[in-house]
């Protein structure tokens, strides 16, 4: 079954370090299923949660979302992602 990561970004701190985040999270999705769905484009809040950004990512299984998200490269980038902003990350199950 798919699934989903979902990044909101409540809100940009700093640019340079979110460059630095991008490069290397693309990096870390290598030898992954990892295919941006949504990648901070425009969104508007219609209920509670104010963002800055969303980036939405399908992966094959949840064990694969997972495994991306605890991988030694995604968690370097993890480090420039956590100084470019504030975020809300979700893993969620999706329907095939």
């Amino acid at each position: 079954m798919s699934a989903y990561i979902i990044l909101i970004r409540k809100e940009l701190k700093n640019k340079d370090e979110m460059k630095t985040y991008t490069t290397l999270a693309r990096q870390a999705s290598q030898g992954f299923s990892a295919e941006p769905i949504a990648f901070y484009g425009q969104s508007i809040a219609l209920e509670n949660i104010e963002s800055d950004g969303v980036a939405i990512i399908k992966f094959s299984t949840m064990q694969e979302a997972q495994d991306w998200y605890h991988s030694d490269a995604y968690q370097q980038a993890k480090k420039h992602r956590d100084l470019a902003g504030e975020y809300i990350v979700i893993l969620t199950e999706g329907l095939d």
